[in-house]
C-alpha cells in the first residue's frame, strides 16, 4: 500500500473519528473535495489514532561513501527547534540501536522526565533495527523518514512514514569500500 502525498494543501487527512458513521461520513465529504480539485480518489487509508506517547523520528538517508545511515531524534516538531540527531552506518545491530537512542539529549523524555511516564525503549530500539533491516534488504529505499513515531507506555506506532524509492546502485567491490 501507498501514501501519496502533495505539496497542495487537500484536506486528506481526518482526525478523532469515533465511528463507522464518522470515517464514512469524512471520507465521503474528502472525497468530493479531492475530486473537486481534478484528483481521483481510488481509495482510503483508516489507521488508529494514536493520542499519548513521545513523539520520535526514525530516517534513513544514503551517504555516497557509506551507503545507508539510519537517524533517530527527537521527532514531530520538536526535531526542526532541537537538532539532536543519532546516526549510525547500517547494519546495525541491537547494542547500535541502543547507544543512538541513550546518546540522545531527549533521552530523558522516554524515561518520564518530570514525572512522565515511562515509554517503551525497547519498542523505540525495535523500530530502528527493522528499519536498518529494510534498507540493507532493499538498495532501492533512498530515502525514509517515520516522523513521528509515537513511543507509547508499551509498543510504539509510526504515525506516518515517507519513502523515497530509486534504482538500486550497483553494488561496489569490497575491495572498493575499503578507506585507503
Amino acid at each position: 500500500m501507498f501514501v501519496v502525498r502533495f505539496h497542495r494543501p487537500l484536506g486528506a487527512v481526518a482526525l478523532d473519528l469515533g465511528s463507522p458513521e464518522e470515517v464514512r461520513d469524512a471520507a465521503d465529504a474528502m472525497a468530493a473535495r479531492i475530486g473537486a480539485s481534478g484528483i481521483e480518489v481510488t481509495g482510503f487509508l483508516v489507521q488508529e489514532m494514536v493520542r499519548d506517547g513521545v513523539e520520535m523520528l526514525v530516517g534513513v538517508a544514503h551517504d555516497r561513501l557509506f551507503g545507508p545511515v539510519i537517524a533517530c531524534s527527537a521527532g514531530g516538531t520538536a526535531v526542526e527547534l532541537v537538532r539532536d540527531v543519532a546516526v549510525s552506518v547500517t547494519p546495525i545491530t541491537d547494542a547500535d540501536a541502543a547507544d543512538m537512542v541513550r546518546s540522545l539529549k531527549t533521552y530523558p523524555l522516554l524515561t518520564g522526565f518530570r514525572g512522565a511516564p515511562s515509554a517503551d525503549v525497547p519498542a523505540l530500539e525495535d523500530v530502528i533495527l527493522r528499519v536498518g533491516a529494510l534498507v540493507e534488504a532493499h538498495a532501492s529505499v533512498a530515502e525514509m523518514d517515520c516522523n513521528p513515531v509515537m513511543v507509547l507506555r508499551q509498543g510504539a506506532r509510526v504515525v506516518d512514514a515517507r519513502i523515497r524509492i530509486e534504482a538500486a546502485p550497483p553494488e561496489r567491490p569490497i575491495a572498493a569500500r575499503a578507506p585507503g
